[in-house]
C-alpha cells in the first residue's frame, strides 16, 4: 500500500491495489477538526455576518469536495452554485464561517 501525505490539504491519500479485480483503491483521509474549529471560530466571531458584496461563507475539506462530485456538483463550476449553497446549508452547515441564512436567486 502506498501512502502519502499532503501537508497543506492534510489529506492522506493511500492507493492499494487489488488483485482480484486488477484495479487501484485509492483512499483519502482528513482530520477535519481544524477545519471545524476555524469555521466555528469564524461563525461565532460574526466577522462574516455582515451583508455586502463579498464575504467568506464556507470552508471545504477535500473530504467534503469529493463528497459532492460524487453526487455530481463541482465546487469550481459556477453552474452548480445553487446545488453548493442547498448542499451546505441542508447537509453541511458546520462548514459555513457566517450565522446567515444563503439562497441562490434564480
Amino acid at each position: 500500500m502506498k501512502k502519502e501525505w499532503n501537508p497543506h490539504t492534510g489529506v492522506w491519500y493511500e492507493e492499494e491495489y487489488d488483485h482480484t479485480t486488477d484495479s487501484i483503491i485509492v483512499h483519502t483521509k482528513q482530520d477535519v477538526q481544524p477545519v471545524l474549529d476555524y469555521a466555528k471560530a469564524q461563525r461565532n466571531s460574526g466577522i462574516n455576518d455582515k451583508v455586502g458584496d463579498f464575504a467568506h461563507y464556507a470552508i471545504m475539506p477535500a473530504t467534503v469536495i469529493v463528497a459532492l462530485k460524487q453526487k455530481g456538483i463541482d465546487i469550481h463550476n459556477k453552474n452548480h452554485t445553487k446545488r453548493v449553497i442547498q448542499e451546505i446549508e441542508t447537509n453541511y452547515p458546520y462548514l459555513k464561517t457566517t450565522n446567515l441564512k444563503h439562497a441562490v436567486r434564480n
